[in-house]
């Protein structure tokens, strides 16, 4: 009987200890940037630029009303999915201070976009017409030498291709108030100028002066350039 009464206790230990309800996640707060996706997902930026996807546990129509895209916040949450972009369950969040897009790094922004993500960020298309400056800067010849420099390589070329090259890049008409957040694919120096920073997926030239949009033609023309001169 004793045995009987001890195998009872421990079963009736075992339902009690199955029947019993399981903790519930250990919640921590983070602090970071908040971004605004335009599928409706909110994703924190962390310190470190880790963005982490945030499933709001929390009723309301809209989480997020009177936040912006770059706003430092707070948010309280649960354990972390290791995924890219890193997921957690968001149950409260505070404003600490307002910000803009501009206060995300343009890395996470960039490897986001890769994967689809959009933010609302400009998009360019390739000007209409020729955007060059009304008297444009000429006399000089094939000896003149141009460097672009591409994926961490430099090549010097001349002739024809270097003049054209030098054509587009120094005689754009630039605007100080049209620089947008996109990085330049390359940059080239030539000898009237040095420092522009191209990126022919966006058609667009920068410098010092500002930015100036390519057209299609022109971007490609460039394109020929670098597949003749920088392989």
């Amino acid at each position: 009987m004793k045995r009987i009464g001890i195998l009872i206790c421990a079963l009736a230990l075992l339902l009690s200890s199955c029947a019993a309800p399981a903790a519930e996640p250990e919640r921590m707060e983070t602090e970071g940037r908040l971004l605004l996706a335009e599928n409706g997902t909110a994703l924190l930026v962390t310190e470190d630029r880790t963005p982490i996807a945030l499933s709001v546990q929390a009723e309301g129509n809209d989480p997020w009303a009177g936040y912006r895209s770059g706003d430092r916040i707070r948010v309280t949450h649960d354990g972390v999915n290791e995924t890219y972009p890193a997921q957690t369950r968001a149950y409260a969040w505070e404003q600490l201070e307002e910000g803009t897009l501009e206060d995300i790094p343009e890395e996470t922004l960039a490897a986001l976009e890769e994967l689809g993500w959009t933010f609302g960020r400009e998009v360019h298309a390739p000007a209409a017409e020729p955007q060059t400056v009304e008297n444009p800067v000429t006399g000089y010849c094939g000896n003149t030498v141009t460097e672009v420099t591409l994926d961490g390589e430099t090549y010097s070329f001349w002739g024809d291709d270097s003049v054209a090259l030098t054509d587009i890049v120094i005689n754009l008409a630039y605007n100080s108030e049209a620089i947008c957040r996109c990085l330049p694919e390359f940059t080239v120096d030539t000898e009237f100028g040095n420092g522009y920073g191209v990126n022919l997926s966006d058609h667009y030239v920068r410098c010092e002066a500002g930015q100036a949009l390519l057209t299609a033609e022109q971007a490609e023309k460039i394109r020929g350039i670098l597949e003749r001169n920088c392989k």
